[in-house]
């Protein structure tokens, strides 16, 4: 009876404890980074569900990083994050445990202070998690790097594609 009660309570609990990643997860890509850690900032619900704004769980506090250098990248099939350039930005959720990340992660980001230099590792995973299918993207290694702030951080690489934009054909009255 009692296993019933907590298991019933259980889903409306906060998790405490990272959860392994799940036994069906493909790795789609890994980066290894140099970073410097901007601070934390509130990102709102969008209202985007019929659970919005009060049931969905979509606000998130997320931890921001300008990366410095990408050291390593793994990009092992045709899917998956893109190799992370200097300038790109990585966001990462602060606040909830994510699948396949090691316990006291939340705790490192928490202790960071806006200007350090950070070496993290990203991974990228498609996971099943039984009834949905969906990326999940845990830190599995973040180390704070002695010599203090950058002080000239790169500046995100500009595309040319993606700044363009199609005219709009004027309508004639």
């Amino acid at each position: 009876m009692k296993s019933k009660l907590f298991l019933m309570f259980a889903a409306w609990l906060p998790s405490v404890m990272a959860s392994p990643l799940p036994e069906k997860a493909d790795l789609l890509a890994s980066n290894t980074v140099t970073a410097q850690y901007l601070g934390s900032m509130e990102r709102p619900c969008y209202f985007r569900t019929a659970l919005c704004p009060d049931r969905c769980d979509h606000a998130v506090k997320v931890a921001r990083f300008r990366v410095l250098t990408n050291e390593a990248y793994e990009k092992p099939g045709k899917y998956g994050d893109d190799k992370a350039a200097a300038g790109n930005m990585l966001m990462v959720d602060a606040r909830n445990d994510v699948p396949g990340q090691p316990d006291g992660m939340l705790q490192k980001l928490a202790e960071l202070k806006p200007g350090q230099l950070v070496r993290l590792t990203q991974k990228h995973y498609y996971a099943d998690l039984g009834d949905v299918m969906t990326p999940i993207r845990p830190v599995t290694e973040l180390e704070v790097l002695q010599g203090g702030a950058c002080e000239e951080i790169p500046s995100a690489p500009q595309d040319c594609a993606a700044r363009e934009v199609m005219p709009v054909k004027r309508m004639r009255r």
